[in-house]
């Protein structure tokens, strides 16, 4: 694929700034998930928002791509990225890859990324590490074709390497752009583990049944968070899960029965429902409610549509068999892969004369 001649400059933003957040506002839905990122109130000290456009710039260019980083949050998700590319109609190309100047924008972004200092884990998450290592003394092969089996400690095990990144509802064409820039790790959760993009217009949301007598409505607490974090190998935190919008089903003693979070991207996020109250509509009544509550006025477009979404694997019928009862389409494909930012500093194009 041919190049770009120059590399777009690489600016710094706050969360606020009104050129980068037209550009989001501008791009939804295919931007949702930046959008979400970007307003979040979960960030740290050491959280970078860039963008190959400036602060203080006055127009949007055709082509641009930004990103939320943040080390910190290791081994949840520390990187969100999203380029114009992404647009279906953008660039007209034969593989529906990016045109040059979109991709010289991603690879502009991971370039800049790759000279950040490594910020210190969260004090919660340190024990993780120790984690890792177990699973290091389990599994001590190592390599492009090693296949760990999935378990919590699969999850952990790229902490042991500062430089390898977590990277969360990555577009199909971003992550063939790292791919083929060599920057992609093989191990779980990696390219083969592909997930439907979910979009969902606020205002379409169908309307749901009321709950069984026995349950009642809620928000997860903390002393829930524990059986939460039991019904998923996904790392998450008490303080990160406490930072999210929630929404819960209780029975009559106060157990929770099923539960949803709003994620930092603003995804449908650890939807579950106990066994015992499946195949009730519970689940579509609490993403719906989740929706409804906290969506509204977060990812507006500019002609005033709520957008929402979900990040559901290939094959998950029940999970997407909620996504559609609730008028939820498919606009792509997306991973959460890893990516070794140490492997960039020098990818994106210079000059090729």
């Amino acid at each position: 694929m041919a190049r770009a001649k120059m590399p777009p400059t690489v600016y710094e933003h706050k969360a606020d700034s009104p050129i980068l957040q037209k550009a989001l506002q501008q791009t939804l839905p295919n931007s949702v998930s930046l959008t979400y990122r970007t307003q979040h109130t979960n960030k740290t000290p050491d959280a970078h928002i860039v963008a190959t456009f400036p602060p203080f710039s006055q127009d949007i260019p055709k082509c641009w791509a930004t990103c939320y980083y943040d080390r910190s949050m290791r081994p949840e998700t520390e990187m969100w990225i999203f380029a114009t590319g992404e647009i279906e109609g953008h660039h007209s190309s034969p593989d529906g890859g990016f045109c040059p100047q979109c991709q010289n924008a991603v690879l502009a972004i991971v370039d800049y990324l790759s000279i950040l200092p490594v910020p210190p884990m969260h004090p919660d998450n340190l024990y993780k590490i120790d984690m890792a290592k177990e699973h290091e003394k389990e599994y001590p092969e190592t390599g492009d074709h090693v296949r760990y089996p999935l378990t919590s400690g699969s999850y952990l095990r790229h902490l042991l390497i500062p430089s390898v990144v977590t990277l969360g509802a990555c577009h199909h064409a971003i992550v063939k752009i790292f791919d083929e820039a060599g920057l992609l790790r093989n191990e779980f959760p990696g390219k083969e583990a592909d997930l439907n993009k979910f979009i969902f217009k606020v205002s379409d949301l169908p309307q749901t049944k009321e709950l069984p007598e026995n349950l009642h409505w809620g928000t997860v607490r903390e002393e829930d968070i524990a059986t939460v974090q039991a019904r998923t190998s996904i790392p998450r935190t008490t303080r990160t899960l406490m930072s999210m919008k929630s929404v819960g089903v209780f029975n009559d003693k106060d157990t929770p029965a099923a539960w949803t979070f709003l994620g930092l991207d603003g995804s449908l996020t650890t939807l579950h429902t106990e066994p015992e109250h499946r195949g009730k509509g519970i689940a579509k009544a609490v993403a719906a409610k989740t929706f409804r509550q906290y969506a509204p006025g977060l990812a507006v477009d500019t002609e005033g549509n709520a957008w929402a979404h979900a990040d559901v694997y290939a094959g998950n019928v029940q999970s997407e068999g909620v996504c559609r009862s609730l008028g939820g389409r498919i606009g792509w494909k997306s991973f959460w892969v890893r990516i070794d930012v140490g492997r960039a500093g020098q990818l994106a194009a210079t000059d090729e004369s």
